[in-house]
């Protein structure tokens, strides 16, 4: 382990496991119930496919234990002032951290199938395939003043965050989209969640009676340092179970609701609410015409697709109503976020209505015509609030980058349903699965990624609850 400041002591590598005889566990599959013990050397593969619950057990059989991700950062950029962006210093080198690989493994496993389910994410051939995961050390300038190597790419690394697990430095595919070196943060997953590119390393409080002379730094940088990044923000007032629930206050009290009016009497839907009424056609062919991911990542944001779009099944009547924007609390100008599948369904039911099935909030986006966004064909992240950058960093924390119900009125589908796409993800209900796997997030939020009418995103469960996860209701029209 590396001395970083006075009191804390972090791993130099990333972690490979060892079973109880002692015996190296694949680095290239889910550990599943194996007992394993953490271990920290040069030359190996580290552990991909792991959890968060499965890393802290992993620890602390080596005897050591999570870091948490202020310690993770402080170990990343630096304890004291000067602060560095990278491991190395302050400006990008490329090629000094495994962080520049140009293609998604997924492509060289599933050619001409664009697949990012949670099954095949944790294909054990993902990270066998070239120039993918590197053995650890192998970039040698990816490394600490203090010895710690491989912080930024290669694996992104478990953390107990302020309020969630987070995981941090990025990986091989990608080291930019979620923050720049120290800096980058994904605070979308539980402590059960894994995939190919989740790994960890371990801490360890320092032995206070230990003579620190002799442990000078291993290596001494020249490069530029960053300015000071900011630290792990406290509470702020008016949080916890005692206040509202909100942004920065995921665990507070949810609003109290009533059922909306009807106006007038015999209208279709209460006030709150858009009719749709037309025929859904239930397979479509929407052929991009080119993306604008950047280079090595995923392939989801489609530039523009071809017009029209064709309709390959059968197509079936749909009539119901559906929330006209996102739902916000009462007294609130922004929507609800941090909440979980069964909250939105049970705040849904205190208005009389219900999250909606997922082919009513499809169709509700797309159209009779099926648009592949609710405004067309060509992508426009400034007329639905999606495409942002700079998602990160206070700290820990994700910029809110909601905006108000009113104030993209560009953004509208053609039944006249507003922020369907981008701004906060959406809950909606996948029939035919059983809990806890009947949710679906819709919709994308104000990062570049899916944010279209047909994607969806199953790799959370009803439990999970996010600072970018809110929904919108429907109902039977009448």
């Amino acid at each position: 382990m590396a001395l970083i400041g006075d009191k804390l002591c972090v791993d130099r590598w990333e972690a490979s496991l060892v079973d109880e005889a002692g015996k190296a566990v694949s680095p290239y599959e889910p550990i599943k119930q194996k007992k394993v013990r953490a271990v920290s050397k040069a030359g190996v593969v580290p552990q991909a496919y792991v959890s968060l619950f499965q890393a802290t057990q992993a620890c602390e059989s080596a005897g050591k234990r999570m870091c948490t991700t202020q310690e993770w950062i402080d170990a990343c950029q630096g304890a004291k002032r000067p602060m560095r962006t990278y491991p190395y210093g302050n400006k990008h080198q490329k090629g000094a951290c495994n962080d520049t690989t140009r293609i998604h493994p997924a492509s060289l496993v599933f050619p001409g199938r664009a697949r990012h389910d949670f099954e095949s994410l944790n294909d054990p051939r993902l990270n066998r395939q070239p120039n993918t995961l590197a053995k650890t050390g192998a970039f040698q300038q990816c490394v600490t003043p203090e010895g710690v190597h491989d912080m930024v790419g290669n694996l992104l690394e478990w953390t107990k965050g302020y309020r969630r697990p987070l995981l941090m430095g990025g990986h091989y595919v990608d080291s930019v989209v979620n923050g720049d070196g120290c800096h980058y943060v994904t605070p979308d997953h539980k402590e059960h969640y894994h995939d190919f590119t989740t790994g960890f390393r371990c801490c360890k409080d320092a032995d206070p009676a230990a003579d620190r002379a002799s442990t000078p730094p291993l290596v001494d940088s020249a490069a530029p340092l960053a300015p000071a990044a900011s630290t792990v923000p406290s509470a702020p007032v008016g949080t916890g179970r005692d206040a509202p629930r909100s942004f920065g206050n995921p665990f507070g009290f949810l609003p109290k609701v009533s059922p909306p009016p009807y106006e007038p009497a015999d209208a279709p839907c209460p006030t709150d609410m858009v009719l749709v009424d037309g025929e859904r056609c239930g397979l479509v062919e929407q052929v991009c015409k080119g993306f604008i991911d950047p280079p090595g990542m995923p392939q989801r944001a489609c530039r523009e697709y071809e017009s029209p779009t064709p309709c390959k099944g059968a197509r079936s009547h749909l009539r119901y109503c559906i929330d006209r924007y996102e739902f916000t609390a009462p007294g609130e100008k922004l929507p609800l976020v941090n909440v979980s599948w069964p909250e939105a369904q049970n705040l849904c039911h205190k208005m009389n209505k219900r999250i909606c099935f997922e082919r009513e909030w499809e169709f509700a986006c797309e159209g009779p015509e099926a648009w592949p966004y609710p405004y067309g064909f060509v992508r426009d992240g400034k007329r639905c609030n999606h495409d942002k950058d700079n998602l990160f960093v206070r700290g820990n924390e994700l910029f809110d980058q909601r905006v108000p119900a009113d104030a993209l009125p560009g953004c509208k589908s053609p039944f006249g349903v507003f922020n369907i796409v981008g701004n906060v993800d959406e809950w909606t209900h996948r029939p035919g699965n059983e809990a806890p796997n009947r949710s679906i997030l819709r919709g994308g939020w104000w990062l570049m990624g899916r944010s279209r009418c047909r994607a969806a995103t199953g790799s959370h469960n009803e439990t999970y609850a996010g600072a970018q996860t809110g929904f919108r209701c429907c109902k039977q029209a009448r």
